[in-house]
């Protein structure tokens, strides 16, 4: 599909329309519930990307990316094949002498930095670290910061098809000031959303958290804990009948 350049004003009126009722919110909480949605999409999605270059220090295995990304996806060092994602757990476990060595450590280190792993949301580490600095020479591919709809022309660019899962959480996250029966009219358009969202980043669909709050793991319901019998219950002291 299609993108659209669709300034807040648009967005705002699309969002009237979606609503049966009376309008129970003012422009500002449009606008709040708008940039929210946009927000939730890109926390999910990753839809906003952009691209960094920074400089590699000699034996130095950690980097702060751009104020201008949330976090990082894909790190690579000139032209050489992108460097594999892990977590410094692994790295930890699996390696604990990993900080203390370069790419001219020699034995079974590698001679040019292989692995990548997120510090913090915008920090990450590589390993080995490169044994001489480097201008500009690491790029990574991260998610961009999410745009923010001030004024009324302010545009963001949305495919056809996104626009009105955006616009149905929108109206979920305004709907909360009123609870009750209207907040909970709208947990469908919650829930479309999530799904929408999972079509749009499969990853999301492997993750407990996600399966939880989209009310899709009901395993702990069926399952229940509280109450059941155990094998406990025969021990002396604890209520049941041994002696």
């Amino acid at each position: 599909m299609p993108y659209l350049v669709t300034t807040l004003a648009d967005l705002k009126v699309a969002l009237r329309q979606r609503w049966d009722g009376g309008v129970f919110w003012t422009d500002e909480e449009a606008r709040l519930a708008i940039n929210e949605a946009l927000r939730d999409w890109n926390l999910l999605t990753g839809r906003w990307r952009r691209q960094t270059t920074l400089s590699t220090g000699a034996g130095t295995i950690e980097y702060a990316i751009n104020a201008t990304i949330l976090y990082g996806l894909r790190v690579k060092i000139g032209a050489a094949p992108a460097l594999t994602p892990t977590s410094i757990l692994e790295l930890d476990l699996g390696r604990p002498t990993w900080r203390s060595e370069t790419s001219a450590s020699g034995g079974d280190v590698p001679t040019r930095p292989l692995l990548w792993a997120p510090v913090s949301l915008q920090r990450i580490a590589i390993w080995p670290a490169p044994v001489a600095a480097g201008v500009n020479d690491l790029l990574v591919d991260g998610v961009a910061n999410t745009p923010i709809l001030v004024e009324d022309g302010d545009f963001v660019d949305l495919g056809e098809e996104i626009q009105g899962y955006v616009l149905d959480q929108a109206l979920h996250v305004a709907a909360f000031k009123e609870a009750g029966p209207r907040w909970r009219a709208t947990r469908p358009y919650m829930i479309a959303f999530l799904q929408a969202a999972a079509e749009e980043n499969s990853l999301l669909k492997a993750s407990q958290a996600y399966r939880r709050y989209a009310g899709l793991d009901r395993r702990r319901d069926m399952q229940k804990t509280k109450g059941i019998p155990t094998q406990l219950d025969a021990l002396p002291g604890m209520g049941g009948q041994g002696q």
